[in-house]
Formats: C-alpha cells, structure tokens, sequence
C-alpha cells in the first residue's frame, strides 16, 4: 500500500497543493476537483479529455486540475461503467444487458458494428445511471473539498 499512496501523494496531492501555494483559492481547486471527477466518471471511454477540456472553457477551471484527476480517475471510471448501467436498466426497467469484460473485448474484435448494435443501449442506461448520481455527489465533494483545501491552507501558508 505504501507505493500506491506515494503514487497519489506525488500525482495527486502535491500537485494540488502546488496549485494552491501559486494562488489558486481553494474554492476555485475544489470546483476543478468536483467537475473534473463528475466528468472524468462518465460511462463513455474517451470523452473524458474533451469533457473537461469543454467544462474548463465554459466555467474557466483550473486546465492543470481537471486533467490531473482526470487522468488519475481512469481506473475508477472503468469500476463504475457496470453500476451506472445497472442503475439506468432499473430506473428505465429494462432488462438486464449481459456485461462481461470478456463478452464486451469478443464483441469488439469481432465486429465494431456489431458490438455497437449490442451494447448501444448499454451506453444509454449508463448515461441515465450517471446523470442520476452526479450532480448531488458532485456538489457534496465541492463542499468536502472546499473545507479540505481551506484547512490545508490555514495549516500550510505559503
């Protein structure tokens, strides 16, 4: 565990507070945080960097922010693909879609067309799943996180 918690000191943490020493108000690393992880999340591998790209532009966020928890979101954007699914095929009482890493991988090699016939509606649900969940957990971590930053400031003054 040492290892993974020096990668996220060194990636996440440090940067962070870099950007915090150099002038960025906590307010403003907690709404790039909060966006970027909203977006980050979303079921549709390879939107992130464009989502957030976007995000920044309209809401003038902190660019280095969003892509470094962008980046580091990844494997938790992987996790969550399957849940929000789920969420979306109970909330619209679909039918369970048959979701295996290696029945996904099959269909893809095999035929892209294919594969988006089958698991179009996939995607779908997991937009639902998403749209559900975000906004409110988005708001709880900007509320978390500005009082984080804040504390980490008032500990640590440049």
């Amino acid at each position: 565990m040492g290892r993974v918690s020096d990668w996220l000191r060194r990636k996440v943490r440090d940067p962070l507070l870099a950007e915090l020493r150099q002038g960025a108000t906590p307010e403003s690393v907690a709404a790039a945080v909060s966006v970027s992880l909203a977006i980050a999340i979303n079921p549709i591998i390879g939107t992130t960097t464009i989502g957030c790209i976007i995000a920044g532009r309209l809401f003038r966020l902190n660019h280095v922010v969003m892509q470094i928890i962008n980046h580091v979101s990844y494997p938790i954007q992987i996790l969550l693909i399957v849940p929000f699914v789920r969420l979306g095929e109970t909330v619209t009482g679909s039918r369970h879609i048959h979701l295996t890493p290696q029945a996904i991988i099959d269909e893809f090699n095999r035929s892209f067309g294919d594969f988006m016939e089958k698991f179009w509606m996939a995607y779908v649900h997991g937009i639902i799943g998403w749209l559900i969940v975000v906004p409110a957990a988005t708001w709880i971590l900007n509320f978390f996180l500005r009082w984080t930053f804040r504390r980490l400031m008032n500990k640590n003054p440049a």
